[in-house]
């Protein structure tokens, strides 16, 4: 895991980029862009299953200056295709869903993989809104209920929408549930953005928040 004095992250030569949701005015895709430093085209993942809506997330990358792209589906292509077409990305974008539990399940094993490796390989991984929930240690699901996430952030959950983390609902019942863990609030529009050699950047509106359970306290 890379790590700096509070957070711990997935190790690789790539950058993880956790946004709170995309707004145009937040430059945060513009900047995931700019960070990009592998070779590769964009892989985007989108769980709409609207063809109009997925073309729209293209066209909007390819206006900031992105590179080529293609869609991944998760949901029907082979393992085999997935993980190649994912592995061999300088982008990948994985842009917010309806539902963490349904996210979660479809991202977990070719999906990832192909992340893995793409991110080892020094691409920019860009989570956006709930995409984001599901790569903490937890997932706080929509009901209120608390699932494993797939782990990419060590002891942490990831809030989307949320901006002020410890005077939130959603952080409360979060470090209730764990009491070892962290709660990360990102706004819409902003992002934290995690680097290769330990950096940790807000980016966009820079409405990132972080609140500690009480067990992370008293051992600190």
């Amino acid at each position: 895991m890379a790590r700096n004095n509070v957070l711990q992250w997935r190790d690789g030569r790539g950058w993880l980029v956790l946004s709170g949701g995309n707004t145009a005015q937040s430059g945060v895709r513009a900047q995931a862009i700019g960070h990009i430093d592998a070779d590769g085209g964009v892989a985007y993942i989108s769980f709409r299953n609207d063809v109009e809506t997925t073309e729209s997330l293209i066209n909007d990358f390819q206006d900031l200056g992105a590179p080529p792209g293609y869609f991944v589906d998760v949901l029907s292509e082979d393992d085999d295709t997935i993980r190649s077409k994912l592995g061999e990305a300088s982008l990948i974008v994985v842009e917010a869903g309806t539902n963490s539990s349904d996210i979660r399940s479809a991202l977990l094993g070719a999906a990832v993989d192909g992340m893995q490796t793409a991110f080892e390989n020094g691409a920019v991984i860009l989570l956006e809104g709930n995409s984001a929930s599901v790569f903490g240690a937890w997932i706080l699901l929509e009901t209120g209920e608390v699932r494993q996430g797939i782990g990419w952030l060590s002891q942490m959950f990831v809030l989307p929408g949320v901006t002020a983390v410890a005077q939130s609902e959603a952080g409360k019942a979060a470090l209730e549930e764990e009491t070892s863990a962290l709660a990360l609030g990102i706004g819409e529009g902003s992002a934290l953005a995690l680097g290769p050699d330990g950096e940790v950047e807000p980016w966009g509106l820079r409405e990132v928040t972080i609140a500690l359970g009480r067990s992370y306290v008293a051992g600190a």
